[in-house]
C-alpha cells in the first residue's frame, strides 16, 4: 500500500505538471472508484482549473479554482500515471482526467479499493442539489471527510505523541499505523520509524518517556523524508509506481521491514519479528528496545 513517501512524490509530481491546466473533462468507466457519489457528478469539474494539490496523510487533495476539491486515496494497488491522448489505455484504469495542453491523468486500480470523491459531497447530496456542498470545506487538511484523521506525520512533533499515546497499551506499531494517531504511516515505515528510534514495535505506547517520544518524533521526520528523497519504497509486488512509472528506490535503504533472518546494519544480530495480536512487526531485539 503506498505510504505518506510514496503519495507526496506522487503529489509533487502531479502538481509540478498539471496545476494551472484547465480540466477538459473526467471521465469516469469504474463506478467502484467514485463509490460515494454518483460517477457522473465528477463531470461538474469540466472547465475547472487545477489550482493547487495538497495532501494530508495518504490521501491527495485536488484543489480547483472554483474552490472545490477533489480528494484521492490510492490505498492498496491505486496508481496516477501520466499519459498523452492515443497512448494505449492499461488494464484497470477507471478514470482520466484531460488537461488541455497537459495530456492525461490516469487512475489505474487492479483491485479497486482506491477512490476518488469530491469533498463535502455524498449521495443524499448529489441527489438532491446537484452540487457539492462548500461551506464544509475549511483548509486543505480539514475536509470534513478527513477531520477523524490525526496530523500528518510529516508535522509531528514530541508534545503531539505525549498527548496521543499517554496512558494507552497498544504497541507501539498499532498506534502509528492508527490513522487517528497520525496520518500518513503504514507497515513499512512504522517499522523503520521505530528502528531509527531504537524503540521496540510491541512496545506500549504509555510506556514511553520524553526522551522516548522525542527521538520518535524526530525519527518519523527523518524516515519520511529520507524515504520521499529516495521516491518511495517500491516492493516485489511492484503495485506503486510514480507518475511515471518508475519505482521507488527506499526499499534498498530499509533497515528492519522485510528483512527477516538478515543482519543487522547497526550491531550484527539478526532482525526479527514480532506477532500482536493480528499484527507483526520486523526489529532488532539488541537496538531496540
Amino acid at each position: 500500500m503506498p505510504e505518506l513517501p510514496e503519495v507526496e512524490t506522487v503529489r509533487r509530481d502531479v502538481a509540478r505538471g498539471y496545476v494551472g491546466h484547465e480540466l477538459e473533462h473526467l471521465v469516469v468507466t469504474g463506478r467502484r472508484t467514485v463509490r460515494r457519489h454518483r460517477p457522473e457528478l465528477l463531470s461538474t469539474l469540466d472547465g475547472s482549473t487545477l489550482a493547487g494539490l495538497g495532501r494530508h496523510g495518504k490521501f491527495l487533495l485536488f484543489e480547483w479554482d472554483d474552490g472545490r476539491v477533489l480528494v484521492g486515496h490510492l490505498r492498496m494497488s491505486g496508481q496516477l500515471l501520466a499519459a498523452q491522448p492515443g497512448d494505449p489505455v492499461a488494464p484497470h484504469t477507471h478514470a482520466v482526467l484531460a488537461f488541455k495542453d497537459a495530456g492525461e491523468l490516469r487512475f489505474v486500480d487492479p483491485r479497486t479499493f482506491g477512490e476518488l470523491f469530491l469533498a463535502g459531497l455524498g449521495e443524499e447530496d448529489g441527489e438532491r442539489q446537484g452540487a457539492p456542498r462548500t461551506d464544509v470545506l475549511g483548509p486543505r487538511d480539514r475536509v470534513a471527510e478527513l477531520r477523524h484523521l490525526g496530523p500528518d506525520a510529516l508535522t509531528v512533533d514530541w508534545a503531539h505523541f505525549q498527548r496521543a499515546l499517554a496512558g494507552r497499551r497498544a504497541p507501539l506499531k498499532s498506534l502509528l499505523v492508527d490513522q487517528r494517531v497520525v496520518a500518513g504511516i503504514g507497515n513499512i515505515y512504522a517499522d523503520e520509524i521505530a528502528f531509527a528510534a531504537r524503540l521496540r514495535p510491541d512496545r506500549p505506547g504509555g510506556s514511553l518517556k520524553r526522551n522516548n517520544l522525542q527521538r520518535l518524533a524526530e525519527s518519523t521526520r527523518t524516515v519520511l523524508g529520507a524515504a520521499i528523497a529516495a521516491r518511495g519504497s517500491s516492493l516485489a509486488d511492484e503495485q506503486y509506481r510514480d507518475l511515471f512509472g518508475v519505482s521507488g528506490r527506499y526499499q534498498l535503504e530499509h533497515k528492519v521491514y522485510d528483512r527477516l533472518g538478515q543482519k543487522c546494519a547497526s550491531c550484527g544480530h539478526d532482525i526479527e519479528r514480532v506477532h500482536f495480536g493480528a499484527k507483526s512487526a520486523y526489529f532488532c531485539r539488541k537496538c531496540q528496545k
